[in-house]
């Protein structure tokens, strides 16, 4: 597996985001047909939920309005195709969840893909939420060439591009749970950062942010915190062993963010193993899980499980 990274410039650059995606704010609905791989797959097997069985498929989100760039002897491409595994939970008769189900949009880290958090992505479906998570044109290890980290600065607007492609042209499956749901966005290390951008920076967003899930970010800036009225609620998530980003990095976004909002520090987690490996990760996953219907849907039940998530090596904190 890649070794994810962040350089310490990772900062300045999404300083930068507010204006590298507001240009592309109001053409970013035109888009070419969303492509659909035919094939879903069941990825556990449950009568009822939750915990709710994992189905998936691929899509293909088309933003003609940005540009691709080059990885190494790949030119630079019209567009950008933003490849997504969207999953979903189902019963074990293959029907969908029933009711309105949050949707998750989750950005993976630098040179890895959205396939390496595949442990934690079908958890947190499990629990009933719709999660998508798209491959970034610059930065995905699943895509040929070399990572470009620069590219950084485009994928607030990719993580909103995929949200409001599910919410004007849905699959046909997923119409009636995705009508008004409530949108998460989410991610880790590169991703994270996407995310907290997404939320409180980027300015090319149509459909509102309700939460934000940063699991090991950096700061962002706050100038579109309120864009929507009430800033997004923020879930930050490190580990005290992180290596390559600091807790006072996730500690800053926390502090800067927003109330309400919610800290988790995991003792001697790393800053990959954390959300891919840990022998805690059905617990991180849970957490995640349970802030998103304390907040999207003012779940008040979520919200007490959420309040009683720190023991042993998780530590919690709000304000």
């Amino acid at each position: 597996m890649a070794v994810v990274r962040q350089r310490a410039g990772a900062f300045l650059l999404m300083s930068c985001c507010l204006v590298a995606c507001s240009s592309s704010g109001s053409a970013r609905m035109s888009r070419a047909p969303t492509r659909r791989t035919p094939a879903a797959t069941t990825v556990v097997s449950a009568p009822g939920g939750p915990p709710w069985s994992v189905q998936q498929a691929t899509f293909e989100f088309d933003d003609l309005s940005r540009a691709s760039p080059a990885r190494g002897p790949n030119p630079p491409r019209a567009g950008r195709s933003l490849r997504t595994t969207l999953r979903w939970p189902v019963a074990q008769d293959g029907q969908v969840a029933p009711g309105r189900l949050p949707l998750m949009v989750f950005a993976h880290g630098y040179r890895v893909s959205g396939s390496t958090y595949s442990a934690l992505l079908d958890d947190i479906t499990r629990a009933g939420i719709i999660v998508a998570a798209p491959e970034f044109p610059g930065e995905s290890a699943a895509l040929p060439g070399p990572a470009v980290e620069s590219d950084l600065v485009n994928e607030p607007c990719d993580m909103e591009f995929v949200a409001s492609s599910l919410e004007s042209n849905p699959p046909p499956e997923l119409r009636r749970a995705l009508q008004g749901s409530s949108l998460i966005v989410a991610g880790h290390s590169d991703g994270a950062t996407a995310a907290a951008a997404a939320g409180y920076t980027s300015a090319c967003s149509s459909v509102p942010i309700r939460a934000v899930v940063a699991l090991s970010a950096n700061d962002v800036p706050m100038t579109g915190a309120s864009r929507f009225g009430t800033p997004p609620a923020l879930l930050a998530i490190t580990g005290t062993a992180d290596e390559v980003n600091p807790v006072a990095h996730t500690q800053a976004l926390y502090q800067h963010a927003p109330s309400p909002a919610w800290l988790v520090t995991i003792d001697g987690g790393s800053h990959l193993g954390t959300f891919t490996t840990d022998p805690d990760l059905a617990r991180i996953a849970t957490t995640i899980a349970d802030f998103a219907f304390a907040v999207a849907d003012g779940d008040p039940a979520a919200r007490a499980r959420l309040g009683a998530a720190a023991g042993l090596r998780i530590h919690l904190q709000s304000r």
